[in-house]
């Protein structure tokens, strides 16, 4: 080989290794090295590339041209940047005057409803369609304006925050939210937010201000879904990625402060505070929840009299067997207890066997193993009504998530059961039926006047004290005169009446699955189908399943340990005459 062919070789071989090098380190450091380029590709690319529309009656001939566009957007990437503003006058809010629509390719329709007076066919088929994804901070509460204005059902509205919460971000405002992940800050002035948006024409900044709020929706939604789903920069992301959907969908069209309200979350004494459309502070629903880091599983034995094992249970229940005298200690490691009587019931197929598996002090959705919280997967609120043989010995549905997957689960939550207060009638929030008892208006009258002449009378003026008298006379018509006995009978009023409409949300919603909806195992499916779909659980207890409760009372049938009236209510009876 001559030296130039040599040199020629060396320097090709130097030029590979370098190009190696070079790969290894934006390998090696790719987060630090794209990060930054990632925000600059962000906040430069989101402005200068949008396009916005202002549309201001339905004959305008842009208003057809708008939504095509919209629609067209729609067909490769399902999600739009949602917004409303609103004017308030004398404190009393006026309907909707602008609603605001992105896409992901920066274009920004503003609908002047206020000129519009109505909502155009084609726009109402495209907010209704659930299969695309509205997305904002509280875009529930505009969608519930839109409705009550105009009559127009907003679907698949999805609130960022509850990305955050499970990508693990702080769930803040709009404007934090822009400034934290696309390093772009919007003008949140409260003169902008308060402007006059039912003005003849609007301003320049109030169009930037409106158009700005619905594209870094979609931007942010975009970023978001990055941190759920990472990849490797030279792994090509789908554009609209229907995978990713089913992650988030039991939180479509969930008010996310009302997922935080749930049983298991708790205030915390120092709220996160935002700004509310009006400029004034307003509390965020950013919650810490009570944990232990205590082992929640003893994994102790406790067997039959002949050494056969009948379940695990926890060091408290095994020790309260050895001071009633029940039973005797096998061994320490693991701790292990015989009984010294027969028991009711034996181990019995995948039933038995699931009480007897060891089971693990982790999160059953991501494995997590430092702090953990109970859930229910069936709700207390439910499972208090059903009857004793199906509310006793249900550790089954007694699962250990970490905070983050808590908080998460609790609501997803919400809309099962918003779903369940339609179909069994059945309202959980306070108001109409909810209330067990209501204040009468007539009879507090009476019994505040009967107070008030009774032990002050002589200090109350004149004109008072006949306003009061009228009251009373007014409601006790056979009387024609005030007495001292009057005022007694007066005073002593129960004002608090029972609603004759009062129904408890879980006591209807159990009634109605008990003679409805085939059964309380029914009630138990649904809970535990809908855990299983929203959380995709990675480290269930081995033998888990959702017919649990079900197969459990079939084998008890078998034994003779349930009365047939519980197997009706639990919709088994008909199943076990067959067998």
């Amino acid at each position: 080989m001559s030296q130039e062919s040599g040199v020629a070789s060396t320097r090709k071989w130097a030029i590979v290794a370098a190009g190696l090098g070079l790969v290894y380190v934006l390998v090696r450091h790719r987060q630090k090295l794209l990060g930054p380029l990632r925000r600059v590709w962000s906040s430069n690319c989101l402005l200068p590339q949008r396009h916005i529309e202002v549309i201001n009656s339905v004959q305008d001939p842009a208003t057809r041209w708008v939504l095509n566009e919209l629609k067209t957007h729609c067909e490769t990437f399902k999600v739009l940047g949602f917004d409303c503003e609103w004017i308030t006058v004398g404190g009393s809010r006026r309907p909707v005057a602008l609603l605001q629509l992105s896409s992901h390719r920066g274009l920004c329709a503003l609908f002047r409803l206020c000129h519009m007076k109505q909502i155009p066919k084609d726009l109402r088929e495209l907010l209704e369609d659930d299969a695309v994804i509205k997305v904002g901070v509280a875009p529930q509460e505009d969608a519930m304006k839109l409705s009550h204005d105009y009559g127009v059902g907003v679907a698949s509205t999805l609130d960022l925050r509850f990305l955050c919460v499970m990508a693990n971000h702080k769930p803040e405002g709009l404007g934090k939210l822009s400034q934290t992940h696309l390093n772009y800050k919007l003008d949140k002035h409260w003169r902008l937010a308060c402007s006059n948006w039912e003005a003849k024409q609007l301003e320049p900044k109030q169009l930037d201000y409106a158009a700005n709020d619905a594209l870094v929706a979609v931007a942010i939604y975009q970023k978001l879904c990055r941190d759920l789903q990472p990849r490797h920069f030279w792994q090509r992301c789908p554009e609209d990625d229907k995978n990713l959907r089913t992650t988030f969908e039991a939180f479509l069209d969930v008010d996310f402060t009302k997922g935080f309200s749930l049983s298991g979350v708790t205030r915390s004494k120092g709220l996160a505070q935002g700004k509310g459309k009006n400029g004034l502070q307003r509390k965020q629903p950013y919650r810490q929840m009570a944990t232990r880091s205590k082992d929640f599983y003893d994994n102790c034995l406790l067997q039959a009299p002949d050494g056969e094992l009948l379940c695990t249970i926890d060091r408290r229940k095994a020790s309260w067997y050895l001071s009633q005298n029940l039973g005797t200690q096998i061994s320490e490691e693991p701790f292990t207890v015989r009984l010294n009587f027969e028991p009711a019931g034996r181990a019995v197929g995948d039933v038995g066997r699931y009480y007897q598996t060891i089971k693990e002090n982790q999160c059953v959705v991501c494995g997590d193993r430092d702090a953990y919280i109970r859930k229910n997967v069936v709700p207390r609120e439910y499972r208090k009504h059903f009857p004793m043989v199906m509310k006793s010995h249900t550790s089954h549905d007694v699962l250990l998530l970490c905070p983050a997957c808590h908080q998460l689960s609790n609501i997803s939550d919400l809309r099962v059961r918003n779903k369940l207060a339609v179909q069994c009638e059945a309202p959980f929030k306070h108001g109409g039926g909810s209330i067990k008892y209501r204040d009468d208006p007539e009879l507090r009258r009476v019994q505040t006047a009967g107070k008030a002449l009774l032990h002050h009378g002589a200090k109350i003026p004149a004109a008072k004290v006949a306003e009061m008298q009228k009251t009373l006379l007014e409601y006790y018509i056979d009387q024609t005169e005030v007495t001292e006995d009057l005022l007694r009978q007066a005073a002593s009023v129960k004002y608090r009446v029972e609603n004759a409409d009062y129904c408890q949300h879980g006591e209807r919603v159990v009634q109605q699955y008990r003679d409805n909806f085939g059964g309380l195992v029914e009630l138990e499916r649904l809970w535990r189908e809908h855990f299983l779909h929203t959380m995709q659980p990675r480290f269930l207890p081995e033998l888990w399943n959702v017919n649990h409760n079900a197969d459990r009372l079939e084998v008890r049938a078998s034994e003779g340990r349930v009365d047939e009236a519980d197997l009706l209510v639990a919709g088994l009876d008909a199943k076990v005459k067959v067998m």
